[in-house]
This record gives C-alpha cells, structure tokens and sequence, in this order.
C-alpha cells in the first residue's frame, strides 16, 4: 500500500509539473505596413511537430512550453523565429513578389500532388552536366539520356511535350533538333536553379496545356536578406571525364531594385563507364544570365531576365550526329502585383521569347567516309500569360487567365555522297547533293483561356476546381513530296479545340494531410510525331515518318495522396492511376511501301506515330526518420506500370521500380550524404515499339561530403558510383553511327568518380 501511495505521489508531482511547464500562449500577427491581420500564418513550435494557424482576425492559440522558440512563416512574408514571451503582439514584412514559382499556397492546406525539391550546389559535391542531372534523386524520376548533355527528365510515363518545362514559371525553349540533341533543360545553368517544382499529373489548367507532368525550374531571385552587394565564385572537378567547370554570380538588392549577373564555363571530356569502355560525352559549354527587378511599390514587382547559352564541339553517344554548334536566347518580362484591391488578390503579366540554333553533322562519325552530312535547324517560341486573381470573399481565390504559346521551327538537311554503291569515289566536283526537309517549315500556336479556383469549406478542408480551353493549329509551308503523296488533301494545315480540367479534395488536421485529385489534361500532337519525315530522331536507330492527323492524347489521372509528420518520423505515399486514350506511341510500318527505310539503316522499315489507348497505375513514397537532430534517414520509392490496351502489351519507355536510400548528416559548418540509389530490372517491354531486351537491374552508392572552414567559404567533395557499377538506364538510347559503327548497344553511365567542388560567397 505505502509502495502504491509513493507512486501516486510521485506521479502526481511529475504530472503537475510536466502541465506547469506548458503554457498557452496566444498572439495576433500582422502586416509590418498596412497593420492588417495576416489570415492563415503558420505558428510552430521550433523541433517540434505542434503548430497552428491563425484565423480571418489574425489571432492564434497555441500550447507549450515557456522556453520554446517559435517560428512564424506565411507564403507572402519573410519567416521570424521569436521566444515565446514575445509573440502576443507580431508584425511580418511582406517579402518581394515572387514571378518565378507555380507550387504556391494560395490557400491554408498544401497541395501535396505537387512538390518542392530545394537545391543546393555546394552541398551536392559534384558538377552537374546540364539542368536534367538536378533530377536523378528526385522520386519517380528518371532521365532519358541520348549523351552528357541530350539529356532529360521522364515522370511516371509521361516524357518529351507530354511534361510541361518551364523556367521561372514562364519563359519555355524547345529543341530545335529533331533529335533532342537540346532538350529544355540544356538552356540553363544548372548552379543558377535554386529549387525544382513538380506538379505530378494534370492538376492545374494555369500553365498551358499538359498532358501529365509540370516541372518548372527556379531561378535565384534576391530577397530582403539580400540587400546590398552580394557575389560568388565556384568551380569544381571531376576526375571521370576530367570535368572542369567555374561559375560565378554578382548580384545588387535593394528596397527598389535588384541586379543579377551569372554566368559559367563547362569543359567535360568523354567518360569511362564501369567495364572501362570510354564512352564519348566530351563538350564545352558557356553560358550567362542577366536578372533585373524593379519595386514600383511594396505589392508590385517588374522583372526582365535574359540569359544566353554557346554550346561546342557536343558529341553525342546514342545519336547518328555531334553538335559543333549549340546555341540559345531567352528574355523574359514579367510584372505582378499583389493585394490592389479587397476584390482584386493578384495581376500577373508574362511574356517570354526564345530561340535555338543548332548544328548537327557526321564529321566525326564513321560514315563520314562515305557522306558528308549537315543539318542546321532553328526554333523560335514566344508566348504570355495574362493572369487575374480575385477574392470574392475570404473563402475564395479565384484564378482568371489567358496564354499562348507560339513556335515555329525550319532546317534542312545537306547529303554529300562521297563514294559509289561499290566503294569507289566520286570525283569531288561531281559528287551527287540531296536536300531533305526536316522540320517542313512547321508552325503551331496554342491559344488558351482558362479558370481555377480554391475554396476554404472550413479550417481544415479546402477544394480546388479548374476548367481550361486550348485553341490550337498546326501547319506546314514547305511539304516533302513524299509526306505530302503519302498523306493528300488537308495535311498541312490542322486546327483542333481541347478541354483540359482538374479537381481536388484536401483534408488537413495537425500533422496528417490527405488530397484527393482528379485530372484531365489533353495534349495536341507536337511536331516531331506530326511532320517528322523518314528521320532517327534518336529514340532508337529506327527513321520516324509524322502523322498529321494524329488526335489529341488524354488522360484521366486520379491520384489519393496521403502524409504524416510525427515527432521524428515524417511519411507519405501517393497512389495513381490514368486512364489515357490516344495516347501517342510509334509501331514498326513494315505493311506498307511508303514505310521503306529510305537511307542506309539496319532495319528495313519506318516506324509511325500512331493513337493507342493506354492506361497506368502505380506509386510513389518516402519515409524520412530523424535519428538526432542533425542526423536523418531518407528513403524513397516510386514505380509505374502502363499497359497499351490497344496491342494489349506493356506501354514502351517506361522506366521500372527505383529506390533511394541516405543517411544524411548535416551541422552549420560540415555535412555529411551517403546515397543509394537501386533500380529494378525493367522487362515490361513493348514488342510493336520493338523493344526487345529487358534491362538489368542495378544498384549504385555515392558519398557526399562538405565543410565551411570559413563563413562564406564551402569546400565539398564527392565519391560517386564508389563499387564502379556497371549499368544503363532503360531509357538510355541505342548507339548508332559511332565507333566501329555499333548498333544496339547501349549508353552505360559513367564508372567510379571523384569531384571536388568549391564555393566562395561574399
């Protein structure tokens, strides 16, 4: 009895004074300027999973103890940390207006269908070769890679013009080879992106047409932390490849203006993979970008953001040509102001423009013995956006807008034939000439209107709705005879109207957040599956012949997202599943003459851009511990499974179950990454796509690690596929005119590598 008093006593006195340590503090938080209360604030308990927000008044209430530190953040305001004996009364300073992001909260619960994935160069250890590598650790991504810099990013089973790529949630490039040989993420500096943003299917009608995913890459813009004068140097090395990169940035902020200058130098010889095989990668890259802001006042921004790109002497492994010319433009002008009126929320003004000149040619390539081949191509693209956002009352934000995007590409290719069917050579000054149309002189413009709203039903459910109408043509001015013969009356000049819409339901309470998410998104045929004609546009060794009649591709996603942070634990699993019909893939046309391959190739037919229906299912999830405070675990998983019904096969490029898993150590002054990435063996494959061989499966290790010796100064370092795997990606691309002429080989990533990186910032 006297042992159960004792324990009801001390019990008793823990509890009373576990409760005594725990105080309820509560606080109204407001605009520094207008002194207007800021609605939906997030108040957390610093290293702890407790936080709340405020109401329509401003006012919070929350529980903890009298030690804790709290942390203030709100979309639209720099982030505070305060003792919690100083937060009855908190003002916020409106940060600037951000142009440059599409994943916002516009309203109180997150869409969790879309992601945030910060970047930071320093830290990585490493030099990326172009802007795709930014995504090799991002979950249900993989690239599709053609050679070190034809290389991008494929989402789940959406790939090429079925992702939408954005910069600065703007300003779009497209490729101007039909090769892919510069795909959109070639045309940054890969040290400038600060963060990627992804939308995971058809989830907003805001940024034109999408047929699956959104990925828009941030650029740098400064902050209010960043008045005066700031700058920075880097440059790193990487031993495979003997890679050498330098970049440096200059940048003036103040209250009204702010100044950007980058610019960088690439130098990436070829590589040697795991079985020692050298593999050719070699370019040289120089790149600059110019960001300029003006503040008219507090709620409105102007921006102009030019940057320029001269790529040289680009060899390609997996394609019949090298790139000696890689050239690129884009400008950008934006404005934006935000909260005009109590009805008006927002005004959004884009507009961008970009051109592409690219040289591809065999000089290097075997077959340059016997034809000497040339293809100079241009692309030029321009668009806008002119965006209003209403707030009919504090429940709505409602989202009206119209955009466009307008391109046009040419380019023709040159054959020189330097010997005759029996090996001997033509006399130089009788040599026959042939001109193909590449590009036929093609044109597209997409008009779009489109609607999106968020509504608030109560403190922790919220719904998003959006319709979008998309007015779109496609021509071409200067048809090949042959395309022209075997496609007749009404090919040239093509117009069509589609509907791409979204919904979701979110649902949030403490640390566990639930969205349910529908979408439709409907894409028109792009160039290269409309007006390619008896061309290797690098998806296998096989010629492509367009198909001007191709119907629009659509896809019903719907996907049940969930996620959980609990003290150390933080959780989440997306499950998807589309409905897509006709879906645009290509089959081998060995049924008809006009297929015939009409240059010297391995196979005997073309292959054509076709409509099937398709479907997938799959997921994608992480689970994130952390074991101290500065030590984490990390592990991700994502997998994908899409089935032509059409030919009752599995859909072609498709890459398989992939995982990663780190261990992540991170102080002020030093940090610490170790990273495993496995990949599944991939034998869905495709037979009418003619994909033939499963690909194996692999698993690679990096190590990462820094140091900050001296504030500003980081120093970084980088072990890379340490065990010197041997592997390829299932959606790396065969070889073709190469060395010894190698068909159906693959391009394998580099072996073991060391880098070293630093960093100065002043």
């Amino acid at each position: 009895m006297n042992k159960s008093i004792f324990i009801s006593v001390v019990f008793t006195l823990v509890s009373t004074l576990l409760f005594a340590q725990s105080i309820v503090f509560e606080g109204t938080i407001l605009d520094e300027q207008t002194k207007k209360p800021i609605e939906n604030a997030t108040v957390k308990v610093v290293n702890s999973n407790i936080y709340t927000l405020t109401n329509t008044e401003g006012w919070f209430s929350i529980e903890a103890s009298k030690e804790a530190v709290f942390e203030i953040m709100h979309m639209s305001y720099k982030t505070v940390k305060l003792p919690a004996g100083e937060t009855s009364s908190i003002r916020l300073v409106s940060k600037k207006i951000s142009l440059d992001e599409i994943v916002v909260k516009s309203h109180p619960l997150d869409d969790i269908s879309h992601s945030v994935i910060v970047i930071d160069d320093a830290k990585k250890g490493s030099q990326a070769r172009n802007a795709a590598e930014l995504f090799n650790d991002i979950s249900g991504f993989s690239i599709q890679k053609r050679s070190a810099t034809a290389s991008e990013p494929s989402f789940r089973a959406f790939k090429y013009e079925q992702m939408n790529i954005k910069y600065d949630g703007g300003t779009k490039v497209v490729h101007a080879c039909p090769n892919r040989m510069d795909p959109a993420t070639a045309h940054v500096i890969p040290e400038e992106v600060s963060k990627v943003e992804v939308v995971k299917g058809p989830f907003t009608v805001r940024y034109g047409q999408n047929f699956g995913a959104i990925v828009n890459l941030v650029t740098r813009t400064p902050t209010p932390e960043d008045y005066g004068f700031h700058g920075s140097v880097q440059s790193g090395f990487e031993t495979n490849g003997e890679n050498f990169m330098a970049g440096a940035e200059l940048q003036y902020a103040a209250d009204k203006f702010d100044f950007t200058v980058t610019g960088e130098h690439r130098d990436f010889d070829d590589y040697t993979d795991g079985n020692g095989v050298e593999t050719p990668a070699s370019f040289t890259t120089d790149s600059y970008s110019i960001k300029a802001g003006y503040n008219p006042k507090n709620n409105q921004r102007l921006q102009v953001d030019w940057r320029q790109k001269f790529g040289s002497d680009i060899d390609h492994a997996g394609l019949p040509m090298d790139s000696p010319k890689d050239d690129s433009y884009s400008l950008g002008i934006d404005y934006k102001a935000q909260k005009i009126s109590d009805m008006i929320n927002s005004l959004t003004i884009k507009s961008y423009l970009s051109f592409v000149d690219h040289l591809m040619t065999n000089h290097e390539r075997p077959s340059f013995k016997k034809m000497d081949a040339q293809t100079p191509v241009t692309a030029n693209t321009y668009g806008g956006k002119f965006e209003l956002g209403l707030t009919p009352n504090d429940r709505w934000l409602l989202y009206l807008g119209i955009d466009a995007d307008i391109i046009s590409r040419d380019g023709e290719r040159t054959r020189i034939i330097k010997l005759k069917p029996d090996g001997t050579a033509f006399p130089e000054d009788a040599r026959p000439v042939f001109y193909d149309a590449v590009w036929q002189d093609a044109f597209s413009s997409d008009f779009g209107l489109f609607s999106e709203a968020n509504y608030k039903l109560s403190e922790k459910w919220a719904a998003t709705a959006g319709l979008r109408v998309d007015f779109f043509r496609a021509k071409i001015d200067d048809p090949a005879a042959g395309f022209a013969t075997l496609y007749g009356v009404g090919f040239d000049d093509v117009s069509e109207s589609t509907i791409n819409g979204n919904f979701a339901l979110k649902y949030r309470n403490k640390g566990t957040q639930v969205q349910l998410a529908y979408g439709l998104g409907t894409r028109s045929a792009s160039m290269v599956e409309r007006y390619i004609y008896h061309f290797s546009i690098g998806s296998d060794s096989y010629e492509y012949v367009g198909n001007p009649f191709l119907d629009p591709e659509k896809n019903n996603q719907f996907e049940v997202a969930v996620k959980h942070r609990k003290d150390k634990i933080n959780i989440g699993v997306s499950v998807f599943y589309s409905i897509m019909k006709d879906y645009i893939s290509a089959i081998v046309r060995d049924d008809d003459a006009n297929f015939e391959t009409i240059f010297v190739n391995p196979f005997t037919h073309a292959k054509q851009y076709v409509n099937v229906d398709a479907n997938q299912v799959g997921f994608d999830a992480f689970f994130n511990y952390k074991i101290t405070s500065h030590l984490e675990f990390l592990s991700d998983m994502a997998y994908t499974k899409a089935t032509n019904e059409t030919y009752d096969e599995p859909l072609a490029q498709v890459a398989p179950f992939s995982a990663h898993l780190g261990l992540k150590y991170e102080k002020k002054s030093y940090w610490f990454d170790l990273r495993t990435h496995i990949v599944a063996e991939q034998n869905q494959l495709s037979a009418s796509f003619k994909e033939t061989v499963p690909t194996p499966g692999y698993t690679t290790f990096d190590i990462r690690l820094g140091v900050e010796p001296i504030k500003g100064l980081k120093l970084g370092a980088a072990a890379l596929n340490i065990f010197d795997e041997a592997y390829y990606d299932h959606l790396n691309f065969t070889f073709k005119n190469t060395v010894d002429n190698v068909v159906g080989g693959r391009i394998f990533e580099p072996g073991r590598s060391f880098s070293i990186y630093a960093k100065y910032i002043f």
